[in-house]
């Protein structure tokens, strides 16, 4: 399996207090990923199902990698096991079965964020 070093988008926003509006920290951070197309059966089987336990609207990622898929996922795509825990933990929380909708995930995470003075 061939690695490759790919740049992950964080999206980071620096919050400023008072009137000033938040302004986007545009910079990437490099994270050894391996590319879906190199990947190994356990790997794109770890992918393929954390991905079907979100709802249908959270198919297409916000930040998208060269081969379509969501680049926090890519970023843990050299632990197999840890990906699909991780993301198959959050997938099960998103169920569409679940009272809350996307965009009430949205809020919450955003106010947690905030909360918590994260920067991304």
């Amino acid at each position: 399996m061939a690695y490759q070093t790919y740049s992950v988008y964080l999206g980071l926003t620096k919050s400023f207090y008072g009137n000033k509006p938040s302004k986007v920290l545009n910079f990437m951070t490099w994270i050894h990923t391996v590319p879906v197309s190199e990947a190994n059966e356990k790997l794109r089987n770890a992918m393929e199902s954390q991905r079907g336990l979100y709802p249908q609207e959270y198919a297409s990622p916000v930040h998208p990698t060269e081969e379509g898929g969501a680049q926090i996922v890519a970023s843990h795509s050299l632990i197999p096991d840890a990906l699909y825990h991780a993301f198959a933990t959050y997938g099960v929380l998103m169920s569409p079965d679940l009272p809350l909708q996307r965009r009430q995930h949205e809020m919450i995470a955003t106010v947690v964020s905030v909360t918590n003075r994260c920067v991304y």
